[in-house]
């Protein structure tokens, strides 16, 4: 099983246990948003009964903010693709456009063939053909035809697609040797985050479309572009520091400190989401999450199984798989989907709903995913010579 699990990679390099724990820790926090649907007002009335009032504020915030596991697989993204990019020596567009294609979309259409035949009603709505069309293109986190969803949390699918459109054209600002092109990749960035506040404004203005604060907060690219290339700006930091002995004596220290600066940020968010300038704790969201992925990157020794346990890299692994059908098996394991919420069905349904995820994830995994990306491997045209990222950077 555990060599099953070994990631058929087409970049050079060794492969870091520490980035499939952390997609572990992502996963694990969509599962969490996604069955708080269901139990979090349980779990809210029981947190606000018996905690006190200035505990449960701090808990509900770490809860509420379950969602933030896209923010991480979002720099997670940036930084795995950009660190592939250097240590491969980069790729054509045409050559990593087939690579992403291949890892994504077979096992999403399989996922969404699987979700109609548990979903058939969906099939008889007003605008299924479009949704459907929709779906195909993976354009659905913009474009929700009728409302119709098949698999919710593949909106983020769009999002991610958007930056890999652009991804060949950012890889080369974030490795270059010239110091104003990765200057303007940090202005892109700053860019990202005025247009975010921007559009963030303008979506409390009353009479709106009651769903663009949650398009342009979370969905549209030009409000997520930061976290992609905060990801692979990490990545160029790392491939400058991870032969480091001081920086990976460092790193577990700011590991540490980057936590309690992110329920910080996350408690800021809550607190002004629906103000005006309430979009402003997101840049602090961000740069804490690509802190904690590039520390956690340069930890090195026995420090490396503390942070990623096996439990977790498999979690990581398999994550797609289980971001794909995660839902689906949440409502298959909850047995009593008309009764109020109890904490009986909570366990139930938790522990059952992440074994079925986990199992069809594994599944995914070892039958769509890993032959695909070996085949591909194979296929493509091999990289050039690697990528040479300087420092002291050049005028």
């Amino acid at each position: 099983m555990l060599a099953s699990l070994e990631r058929p990679t087409p970049h050079a390099g060794k492969t870091l246990p520490q980035l499939d724990a952390l997609r572990g820790v992502a996963i694990l926090a969509v599962f969490t948003q996604h069955l708080g649907d269901r139990f979090l007002p349980l779990v809210r009335s029981a947190i606000e009964t018996h905690v006190p009032a200035s505990i449960a504020a701090w808990i509900l915030t770490i809860l509420h903010h379950a969602w933030w596991g896209v923010d991480l697989f979002f720099v997670l993204s940036g930084f795995s693709l950009a660190l592939s990019w250097f240590r491969s020596g980069g790729q054509s567009a045409r050559t990593f456009f087939i690579r992403r294609a291949a890892r994504i979309l077979p096992a999403y259409y399989v996922a969404l063939a699987v979700t109609l035949l548990f979903h058939r009603s969906i099939i008889l709505q007003k605008d299924f053909a479009a949704a459907l069309f929709m779906h195909a293109l993976v354009l659905q986190g913009y474009f929700p035809i009728g409302g119709i969803v098949f698999i919710g949390a593949t909106w983020s699918l769009t999002t991610e697609i958007s930056f890999y459109i652009l991804f060949p054209w950012l890889a080369r600002l974030v490795s270059s040797p010239k110091r104003h092109l990765v200057l303007g990749a940090c202005a892109l960035v700053l860019t990202t985050w005025l247009v975010r506040s921007i559009l963030h404004d303008w979506s409390l203005e009353p009479g709106l479309f009651a769903g663009m604060l949650e398009a342009t907060q979370r969905r549209w690219i030009v409000s997520r572009l930061d976290q992609f290339l905060l990801g692979a700006l990490a990545a160029r930091v790392f491939v400058l520091l991870e032969h480091s002995s001081r920086a990976a004596r460092l790193a577990p220290l700011a590991l540490g400190m980057c936590f309690p600066a992110l329920i910080a940020a996350f408690r800021l968010e809550g607190a002004y989401y629906f103000e005006l300038g309430g979009s402003h704790p997101y840049a602090l969201l961000s740069l804490v999450t690509t802190a904690i992925v590039l520390s956690a990157c340069l930890c090195r020794g026995r420090l490396v199984g503390a942070i990623a346990p096996r439990p977790l890299v498999f979690t990581g692994i398999v994550s797609y798989g289980v971001f794909l059908y995660h839902q689906l098996a949440l409502g298959l394991c909850d047995f009593e989907p008309l009764a109020p919420p109890s904490w009986t069905n909570l366990a139930r349904t938790s522990i059952l709903a992440l074994g079925l995820s986990l199992l069809v994830g594994y599944a995914s995994w070892i039958f769509i995913e890993k032959p695909m990306m070996k085949r591909m491997a194979v296929t493509t045209s091999p990289p050039p010579a690697p990528v040479r990222v300087s420092t002291p950077l050049s005028e």
